[in-house]
C-alpha cells in the first residue's frame, strides 16, 4: 500500500507582501532563494518544510517568466528515450506520480495519440517497432504507474481523438499516457503552501541587484531593489546560504557573485500557438512529427474545450531573455508541421494567442564534448541538449541551480537544499536532512 502523503502543520504565517519586506529587512535567515518561479518556488517549499528559516524573493511576479510558458506537461519524455537518457526519463516519470498524487487539483493525467502514418495502408516496419520499443521502455521506465499501459489502435479510434489527422496517410496509432499540468498555478500553490503552511517569507517584486559578502568573502547575503509599482529603494537581507534558482538568468545573478559571466546555460526558445478548438477539434493529445527536423510537436486540447493549443519549437536563442517573442518564422514552423500531418486549414489568421518562453539549457562541457566531432555537432542544436539539471557551489558559497525540467521541479529542490543543509552544517535544525515534500500536499 502506498504512504499517505505528508501532511503539513496548521498555517503558521500569511502570504503578506508587507509584512514580507519587513522581515527581509529585519530578520536574518538561513537560506535566501532568489527566483520565483517553479524551481525557486519548490526550493522555497523543501528548505521550509526541513525548518530552516527561509526567504524567496522574486523580481517580478510569480512564474512570470519560464514557469507560466512551458508546454504546460508533466511528463517523462519519450524523445530523451530516442537520445538514450533512461535514467532522466525514469525520474521524471516518478516526479509525474509524486505531483498526480500531491497536486491532484493542479495536475490530471492525460491521454497522448501517437499516429502512425504510411502509403496504401502500410505503414513501415521499422517505424512501428521503434515507438513500440520505447513505448514499452516507457511504460517500464515508470509511465505504468499511471496505471495504464500504453496499446496500439486502428485508424478509425485515432481519428475519432485527431479528427483532422489526413485520412490517405494515417495507418494506426498508439494510446500512451502522461499528464498536464496548470504550470503558473503550480509555482504559485508550492509559493503558498511555503509561507502558509511553513512560515517562509516571500515577496515578489524584489530584484536582487548585488550579492552581500562578508570579510572572508563569503556570500552573506543580498541587496533588493523594491520594484512594486510606485515603489523606490532598496533593502539588506542577511542570508547564511544564498540560492541561486533564476533560470535562463542565472549567468546574470552568477556574474553579480563572481565578477564575470560564466555562461553555463544555453538559453533555448520554445513557443505555442493556441486555435480555436473548431478549427482544430482533439479529444486527446497527439504527438505529430516535424518533417526533416527529427522532432515531433504536440497538439493539446485545453481543459476549457474551447481551445487547441500547438507547440513548441525549440530554438537556440540570443535576444533579450525578458523578451522572447513570437516570430512569423515560429508560426511558420508550427502550422508546417501541422499541416503535414492533418487536414486542418489553419494559417497565421488563425491563431488566437502564442506564449514564448527560454529554457534554461545546460550549456556542453568545456573542452569538447565526448565523442568528438560529431557529438559536438549534436550539442549544436538545442532539441539535443540535456534536459537534466545541475547544482553548482560558488567559491563565495552561492548554490546555484539550473537546467532541469518543469516536472522535474520537485527532485532540483530536493538536490539544492541537501547541499544548502550540508553548507550550513551543525547550524541546520535536527532532521533537517530528511526531505519532506515526496509526501507533501500542495495547497489548491
Amino acid at each position: 500500500m502506498a504512504p499517505e502523503p505528508f501532511a503539513p502543520p496548521p498555517p503558521s504565517s500569511g502570504f503578506d507582501r508587507a509584512q514580507a519586506l519587513r522581515r527581509l529587512a529585519e530578520q536574518p535567515f538561513d537560506v535566501l532563494v532568489v527566483g520565483g518561479g517553479v524551481t525557486g518556488c519548490g526550493v522555497a517549499l523543501d528548505a521550509a518544510a526541513r525548518g530552516l528559516r527561509t526567504a524567496l524573493v522574486e523580481r517580478r511576479d510569480f512564474a512570470w517568466g519560464t514557469s507560466s510558458r512551458s508546454s504546460k506537461l508533466v511528463h517523462g519524455g519519450l524523445r530523451y528515450l530516442q537520445q538514450g537518457d533512461l535514467g532522466l526519463v525514469a525520474e521524471a516519470l516518478r516526479e509525474r506520480q509524486r505531483l498526480l498524487r500531491n497536486a491532484p487539483h493542479l495536475v490530471q493525467p492525460l491521454t497522448f495519440l501517437i499516429p502512425l502514418f504510411g502509403r496504401g495502408g502500410v505503414v513501415s516496419a521499422s517505424v512501428r517497432r521503434a515507438i513500440g520499443t520505447a513505448l514499452w521502455l516507457y511504460d517500464l521506465a515508470g509511465g505504468v504507474r499511471i496505471g495504464k499501459v500504453h496499446r496500439r489502435v486502428d485508424a478509425a479510434e485515432a481519428q475519432a481523438l485527431l479528427p483532422s489527422l489526413r485520412p490517405d496517410r494515417l495507418v494506426a496509432g498508439f494510446l500512451y499516457y502522461d499528464a498536464t499540468a496548470d504550470d503558473a498555478r503550480l509555482a504559485l500553490s508550492l509559493a503558498r503552501t511555503a509561507a502558509c503552511d511553513f512560515g517562509a517569507t516571500v515577496a515578489n517584486y524584489c530584484e536582487a541587484v548585488a550579492i552581500r559578502h562578508d570579510e572572508t568573502g563569503a556570500a552573506c547575503g543580498a541587496t533588493l531593489a523594491l520594484r512594486g509599482p510606485g515603489e523606490r529603494g532598496e533593502l539588506e537581507v542577511r542570508a547564511s546560504v544564498v540560492v541561486n534558482a533564476t533560470g535562463a538568468w542565472a549567468d546574470d545573478l552568477r556574474a553579480l557573485d563572481e565578477g564575470t559571466h560564466p555562461r553555463t546555460t544555453r538559453p533555448a526558445k520554445g513557443v505555442h500557438l493556441t486555435l480555436p478548438a473548431e478549427r482544430l477539434p482533439a479529444k486527446a493529445a497527439a504527438v505529430l512529427p516535424v518533417p526533416g527536423d527529427r522532432r515531433t510537436i504536440f497538439v493539446v486540447p485545453f481543459p476549457d474545450g474551447a481551445d487547441t493549443y500547438v507547440g513548441t519549437t525549440d530554438t537556440a536563442y540570443d535576444g533579450p531573455l525578458d523578451d522572447a517573442a513570437c516570430e512569423p518564422e515560429d508560426v511558420e514552423y508550427l502550422l508546417s508541421a501541422l499541416q503535414e500531418a492533418t487536414t486542418a486549414e489553419v494559417g497565421p489568421g488563425d491563431v488566437t494567442g502564442v506564449w514564448a518562453g527560454v529554457r534554461p539549457l545546460l550549456a556542453p562541457e568545456q573542452g569538447g564534448a565526448p565523442g568528438g566531432r560529431r557529438a559536438a555537432a549534436k550539442a549544436a542544436r538545442t532539441a539535443d541538449l540535456s534536459r537534466r539539471h545541475r547544482v553548482l557551489l560558488a567559491p563565495s558559497g552561492v548554490v546555484t541551480v539550473t537546467g532541469g525540467k518543469l516536472t522535474t521541479y520537485r527532485q532540483m529542490a530536493e538536490d539544492t537544499v541537501d547541499l544548502v543543509v550540508r553548507r550550513l552544517g551543525p547550524a541546520a535544525p535536527p532532521g533537517a536532512r530528511r526531505c519532506p515534500t515526496r509526501r507533501l500536499r500542495l495547497r489548491a
